[in-house]
């Protein structure tokens, strides 16, 4: 059954987080047994969680938000394109469940800005952005240079509005590309790609994701432009043991999340059937069932990652920013990046689509490969930060200078895949057990979390768009070789 082959697909992705956590317990970060074991019960829901949630967009999810985008592009009206990119944005991004988390986070330690005034920001952005990348496609634009104007103006923005906004910026645009969000934009780019039919399609099919990852960045840097620095009055945070909800607790509030992410999604399906997709009964069904699917998976993936993952990152990052050996996050940091990165719902459905659309040529394992090097990077720079307390600017603006201005040698497709990979690979395991781990981290080091740990989404958010397109170099390489040897022998047969 194809749920047994997701299953075990994730238990090799998660199992090593769990390897990491036992050899921490026994040495550096004794977390006790009791959390130790709640950790594993924790990782068993999310295995079960994520394969139930990868078959579910599998049937479900992906294939109708292709056919949307088809019929989408079919109608060839650029207007009905935009209108309908700003509304799946908008509504999408609200259901999201790491947005609202992320909000949350931010609230509590800034009661001056508004949770429900962020979202609604960060929503409006990725709607507009949504959009945008619609019209790109249909008016045949080019990625790069799309990529290049609007970062320059996030850059102007980030110039111009108070610091104190900028980790909230970059980590928004990381943490809005979601188990939720991602799946669906995806195919969307897959399903207007497909009916455009030009030399560029491939290409076309992925770089969505990527641009509407720049519209909350922006959207949050304008509020700080003009809300200007709020009064922080941060609290000084919940102890570990308030961080661990009660079971029926925990599972009300994940299956509220949920319904939230899923239910506007299901209305938009219904809406789409009705007035465009006309689908036959047994596509309806096959609908139904990947909905539940994904339903009760992301339940149960985040029901782990809440009751465990980020209640057990905090006690670790405590333990071990408390030693005098400080300088050990950095490695620790290293290796946990690697492998958790492996555990994100997305990760998964874009390397599957990167395999698909590029017809086996290129591999998920390779890719799979360049992401865990990437996030792997990432966390450790995160780990430098909260080490010796340096700025987030000081790694973001020369990444993306690297990351722009690899995009003019790197062949198109790889930087439409690395511009997506950067948001995808930011997902809830990031924004919970690596976020939980880096602030817990601050804190017992006696930094100040809010400029130190809140970031670290962000820089899971670039590394990934430099070792993807690295790797699209490889790629690049390897084909002029092979193409050289070709030549080579078609000579001699010839001689």
């Amino acid at each position: 059954m194809n749920l047994l082959k997701k299953i075990r697909e994730t238990a090799f992705s998660v199992l090593p987080i769990v390897l990491i956590v036992i050899l921490l317990n026994l040495t550096i970060a004794p977390v006790g047994w009791a959390a130790v074991g709640s950790f594993a019960l924790g990782s068993v829901a999310i295995i079960v969680g994520l394969g139930l949630f990868l078959l579910g967009n599998d049937i479900g999810i992906y294939p109708n938000g292709a056919r949307i985008g088809s019929v989408l592009m079919q109608k060839r009206n650029l207007k009905l394109m935009i209108v309908n990119g700003l509304i799946i944005g908008l509504i999408i991004t609200i259901a999201e469940p790491q947005v609202q988390v992320l909000a949350q986070q931010v609230h509590n330690l800034s009661p001056a800005i508004d949770k429900t005034q962020l979202v609604i920001a960060i929503s409006i952005g990725v709607g507009l952005f949504v959009a945008i990348a619609f019209a790109r496609i249909v008016l045949a634009i080019s990625y790069r240079w799309i990529l290049l104007g609007f970062y320059a103006v996030v850059a102007m923005l980030a110039l111009l509005s108070d610091r104190f906004f900028l980790g909230i910026a970059f980590d928004a645009g990381g943490a809005t590309t979601g188990p939720m969000t991602v799946p669906f934009i995806l195919a969307l780019g897959v399903g207007v790609a497909g009916v455009r039919k030009s030399a560029t399609s491939e290409e076309d099919s992925f770089g969505l994701v990527g641009i509407a990852s720049i519209g909350p960045i922006s959207a949050v840097l304008l509020m700080g432009l003009l809300k200007g620095n709020p009064a922080s009055g941060a609290t000084n945070g919940q102890s570990v043991q308030a961080l661990v909800p009660t079971l029926g607790q925990l599972l009300s509030d994940t299956s509220l999340e949920v319904l939230q992410a899923l239910g506007p999604l299901a209305i938009l399906f219904v809406v789409y059937q009705i007035t465009l997709l006309h689908l036959p009964r047994f596509h309806l069904i096959r609908m139904v069932q990947g909905l539940l699917y994904a339903t009760v998976g992301l339940i149960l993936f985040l029901a782990g990652v809440n009751g465990a993952f980020m209640p057990v990152g905090t006690l670790i990052g405590n333990l071990i920013g408390a030693n005098e050996s400080r300088w050990i996050l950095i490695p620790i940091g290293l290796f946990l990046g690697a492998v958790v990165v492996l555990a994100e719902p997305a990760v998964w459905v874009l390397t599957d689509q990167v395999r698909d659309v590029s017809g086996g040529s290129i591999r998920k394992s390779m890719v799979l490969l360049f992401f865990s090097i990437g996030v792997s990077i990432a966390v450790a720079l995160a780990m430098v930060r909260v080490v010796f307390r340096l700025p987030l600017a000081y790694f973001l603006l020369p990444g993306y200078v690297i990351a722009l201005a690899m995009t003019f040698v790197c062949p198109p497709l790889f930087t439409s895949i690395a511009f997506d990979s950067g948001g995808v690979a930011s997902g809830p395991m990031s924004s919970s057990f690596l976020l939980a781990f880096t602030l817990g981290a601050s804190k017992a080091a006696g930094g100040d979390p809010f400029a130190d740990a809140f970031g670290i989404v962000a820089l899971i958010a670039m590394t990934p768009l430099i070792t993807i397109q690295v790797l699209g170099l490889i790629y690049k390489k390897r084909s002029v070789v092979q193409n050289s040897v070709t030549e080579e022998d078609a000579t001699t047969e010839m001689s």
